[in-house]
């Protein structure tokens, strides 16, 4: 009934097909809980609404049917944090403006956005999350587009005042409509030449005119001063700001983000953040203007107003309406990679059939052109992703633009070794975190890591949740507890050791004098005669996947029990002490407070949270399990999800993870099915790989 509902009123309404393309508009759910509350808040259950974008003509069409039909006429457009690429290029807007009495950049009448300016009211906490939020948007360098931007030439901008002046595309339907014109442009050119004639006007041109897509309101004749210089480069709108000391604008949005910068800003436009006492209005603001923008307002009141209650957000992992705050924490791991991987054509060298149905979806950047290679080597001057040992081939030949993949930390709902499409992975450009014998970004990270107040709350909350919900790496086993409850009865100090894959890259390059499971057993029972030990193997072991399985003859007289069945995390309620060489679950040990004996190098040892049979002389720094699981968890690892190519946002962030697991959990709904991950496990044992 209530699907049949939704389709109805989404076949009744008005919808030009550009606006229908947009998943706000495309998708049931989504527009069901827009229009919903837009008829709530106007009180017209039964009207119909015609959608129109910007001032184009579909809402002029739209206006007109709503007046011959009684409808509602609603004006939509995108948001101010919009996505990841351009919407030229096709990406889905993250965020759109709905307005029913005008639009935002529409000076010439009311909006919706002016009408929220002049009632909000906020409380000091209110006022404090929006300065938070602020912060947070400025730190990442969160913009309108959140592509790959330029790295800035600081040296341009040393010892010198630096004023921006913004030049929009031409036909910019925001320039007519904030009552300025082409002559706009070159009045606030001069301007700036006559306020500042010490300093270097940098003159911005528009991302479409250095595309050839558009054309500038600026010819030659108009930049021939000698203190002029143009900014060609495509560089990060926040951080351009934060090394001017003033800003020139007509219409464009890039003077709202200077102000959030705390730069003076003059307007020979009149755009919404016009008029409120925050800009240096420099042309005469009409009347009927003056009396609508009557009163002065902070810069949090327009932000919470324009960000947080104008503007509509979709989660690209729900794909349902979601706050601000879920698509900046999105942004931030999505921003922060394309700095690491270079915008430009990427090799990825040697993946499987499986690997690249997912490493695609990781990659997924704007800026990023992948190819696949599988026989013939990349060029030494390529950008090269490839796979473990592949990797590290490509190194020691003298590859120098080389990424080391693995699968990260909190990666799956079962076995990688069962085509289970891995949530996590890791892109390592020095070395990779297993190998103990080189450096990697791991370790470059640890060694650097200093927490903030926010991050170790972050870190706290995160490991909390991994905790209570139970999760692993891989988060296979049963949670039973048949035959293990038994072990709270007993005296002895309860010693668990972790079986690995013995070929496995972590064993061979991070193991140093054991690098056997056997060896590993026999090692804990001479020094630990009195313990009872539990010895635990691995699951690909076990299933006769890979290297390392033990005969019982071989350890009877050296355990006391062997776990199979029952989840590690069960075992961890139990057990005083963990011994490994080099296993994952040592780290998740730690993240519950067992003691952990590493008889390698881990990338988790030779930081001060473990008792280590060896030394690491570049880890000198004593951290804390916090400051360890951050870099573990956030910062080194990257994060994606199959459903967020809907929204084209390559990577989330662990919590997201951590929920779809969860999820999966909750309804036993595992990828691939199990009759394929049947068939797989048997072809694996005949030696056929994919």
């Amino acid at each position: 009934m209530n699907c049949a509902n939704i389709v109805n009123v989404h076949m009744l309404d008005y919808i030009p097909s550009g606006i229908k393309k947009i998943y706000f508009f495309k998708n049931n759910d989504l527009y069901n809980s827009l229009t919903q509350e837009i008829k709530k808040r106007t009180n017209t259950k039964n009207n119909k609404i015609f959608w129109g974008w910007g001032r184009k003509n579909s809402f002029k069409k739209a206006q007109t049917f709503a007046l011959e039909q009684h409808g509602i006429a609603m004006c939509a457009e995108d948001g101010f944090i919009r996505s990841l690429g351009l919407g030229k290029a096709g990406y889905q807007p993250l965020s759109v403006v709905l307005d029913q009495s005008g639009i935002y950049f529409d000076a010439t009448q009311s909006s919706d956005l002016e009408k929220i300016i002049l009632a909000l009211s906020l409380s000091e906490d209110e006022i404090l999350q929006a300065q938070a939020l602020i912060q947070k948007i400025l730190n990442a360098g969160i913009s309108k587009y959140n592509l790959h931007y330029q790295s800035l030439e600081l040296s341009k901008f040393h010892n010198q005042k630096n004023i921006l002046v913004v030049d929009q595309t031409m036909g910019d339907q925001s320039i007519r409509y904030a009552m300025a014109s082409a002559e706009s442009f070159n009045r606030m050119l001069q301007q700036a030449l006559t306020d500042h004639p010490d300093a270097t006007i940098w003159v911005k041109i528009h991302p479409d005119v250095l595309a050839g897509k558009a054309q500038s309101h600026f010819s030659l004749e108009h930049l021939n001063a000698p203190n002029i210089k143009l900014l060609t480069e495509n560089y990060n709108p926040i951080e351009l700001c934060q090394h001017m000391s003033e800003v020139y604008v007509v219409s464009s949005q890039l003077g709202f983000e200077a102000l959030l910068c705390g730069k003076p800003v003059n307007c020979f436009g009149i755009p919404w953040y016009a008029g409120w006492g925050l800009t240096h209005d420099r042309m005469q603001l009409p009347e009927s203007i003056q009396s609508r923008r009557h009163v002065s307002r902070s810069i949090e009141q327009l932000f919470v107003a324009a960000y947080l209650r104008y503007a509509k957000y979709i989660s690209p992992v729900s794909q349902q309406i979601c706050e601000l705050q879920e698509i900046v924490d999105t942004l931030i791991p999505n921003i922060e990679f394309q700095k690491q991987i270079p915008a430009t054509t990427v090799v990825a060298y040697g993946f499987s059939r499986w690997k690249k149905s997912f490493i695609k979806d990781f990659l997924a950047f704007p800026q990023v052109e992948l190819r696949f290679k599988h026989w013939h080597k990349p060029s030494k001057d390529q950008a090269i992703v490839a796979w473990g040992k592949k990797a590290a081939l490509l190194k020691q030949q003298g590859y120098q633009q080389v990424w080391t993949v693995e699968d990260g930390f909190l990666r799956s709902l079962g076995l990688g070794a069962k085509l289970i499409r891995p949530f996590s992975l890791v892109f390592d450009d020095v070395g990779i975190y297993y190998d103990a014998t080189r450096p990697s970004r791991l370790e470059q990270l640890l060694n650097q890591v200093q927490l903030s107040p926010e991050q170790q709350c972050r870190i706290q909350s995160l490991v909390q949740q991994i905790i209570q919900n139970k999760l692993t790496k891989y988060n296979v086993g049963q949670q039973l507890l048949d035959g293990i409850q038994a072990l709270q009865n007993i005296e002895k100090k309860i010693i668990l050791v972790v079986g690995q894959v013995e070929d496995d890259l972590s064993i061979q390059l991070g193991g140093i004098d054991i690098k056997t499971n056997l060896a590993l057993i026999e090692e804990v029972r001479k020094n630990h005669p009195d313990a009872y030990i539990i010895y635990k193997p691995h699951p690909d072991v076990e299933e006769g996947l890979r290297k390392g399985r033990i005969a019982w003859d071989e350890m009877k007289h050296l355990v006391d029990q062997v776990e199979k069945n029952v989840s590690i995390i069960t075992l961890f309620e139990y057990i005083d002490e963990l011994h490994t060489i080099t296993s994952l679950s040592g780290f998740e040990a730690l993240l519950r407070n067992i003691k952990v004996y590493c008889y390698g190098m881990p990338f988790y040892a030779g930081w001060g949270v473990t008792v280590d049979r060896h030394t690491c002389e570049r880890r000198q720094r004593k951290l804390t399990v916090d400051e360890l699981a951050f870099s573990v968890l956030v910062e080194y690892p990257v994060y994606n999800l199959p459903q967020t190519r809907i929204l084209q946002i390559p990577l989330v962030t662990p919590e997201h993870v951590m929920q779809q697991i969860c999820k999966l959990q909750q309804t036993a709904e595992k990828s691939p099915s199990s009759v394929w991950s049947w068939m797989f496990t048997r072809l694996r044992e005949l030696k056929i790989k994919f």
